[in-house]
């Protein structure tokens, strides 16, 4: 039930006229007329008393009189909450993100942000599990992620970049070619990388039926590389974590291309507020001429 029907009508008996009503409330007096007319249909009770001398309540109206303007100011307070909730939504957006989208993204992207809007504030949580990304976004407890793209999520998603995967070999590898076949990497000694980038190669090998001898570790990205050098295993890391970093390895692209998505992990397109949806097209902007200058 709306409440501003009702507070149409108690304007209309303040003033002891439609016409005079519908002019301060910026209706038509016959679009005004209608809808008082719809609300007695819809409550099933006659409320107004029509004359030439203008509009007045019925018996059954003034009974109900207090009634209506406590559900008008009801609704006005619920209208007023929302408007304040979301009012202060937007003071804060809260983000979780891949260690290397903060490192090589966040910096600029909120750089160029604040420019444009300076009140509101920019909450970073760095997590390397994208499962856990997946479920801060879903509860709610954040209001966007940074991540790969998952096939199958109750979250929807927004995509930034097709990040390359690369395979990063000991500076000493027999291996000649230009680029990498899948198959090369099979029974071989391979170092996973860290949360962030297990989850896009684990699924790479997996689809092409390539089984190397995988190592595990909670390695971070630079030590993994580290053990790569030193010509202990080999393994594949996507271009944005493996940029600036450096050893005794070898770098080059798989012989199929193949890249992780990466993108806006959002509850809801359609609830992102204004400010959300600004914040989007920012880092659409931002991150596309990062990699452009790349």
């Amino acid at each position: 039930m709306d409440s501003s029907k009702f507070e149409a009508l108690l304007k209309a008996v303040e003033l002891g006229s439609l016409t005079r009503a519908a002019e301060e409330l910026g209706y038509t007096q016959a679009g005004l007329t209608h809808m008082m007319s719809r609300l007695e249909k819809e409550l099933g009770v006659s409320l107004l008393v029509r004359s030439k001398a203008g509009v007045t309540l019925t018996t059954d109206g003034e009974i109900l009189l207090p009634y209506m303007k406590q559900f008008t100011e009801s609704g006005n307070a619920l209208t007023n909450a929302i408007e304040s909730i979301k009012l202060n939504n937007d003071k804060i957006i809260r983000i979780v993100s891949y260690p290397s989208i903060t490192n090589h993204w966040m910096p600029d992207i909120i750089n160029k942000f604040s420019e444009t809007n300076s009140i509101t504030e920019i909450e970073l949580h760095v997590v390397e599990s994208l499962e856990e990304i997946y479920e801060l976004v879903a509860s709610g407890e954040m209001d966007m992620g940074f991540g790969s793209r998952k096939e199958h999520s109750n979250c929807e998603w927004i995509h930034l970049h097709d990040d390359p995967l690369y395979a990063v070999l000991p500076y000493d590898t027999k291996f000649t070619g230009d680029a990498v076949p899948l198959s090369y990497f099979d029974e071989k000694p391979f170092f996973v990388p860290s949360y962030g980038s297990d989850f896009d190669i684990l699924k790479l090998l997996k689809n092409n039926s390539v089984n190397p001898k995988l190592y595990h570790t909670a390695l971070d990205d630079a030590t993994v590389v580290s053990m790569v050098s030193h010509r202990f295993g080999v393994s594949i890391i996507p271009k944005l974590i493996i940029s600036g970093m450096s050893g005794n390895i070898v770098v080059k692209p798989l012989e199929n291309r193949a890249y992780r998505e990466l993108g806006i992990i959002v509850k809801s397109k359609i609830s992102l507020s204004p400010t959300m949806r600004k914040f989007v097209s920012c880092c659409k902007s931002t991150v596309n001429s990062i990699e452009k200058t790349k």
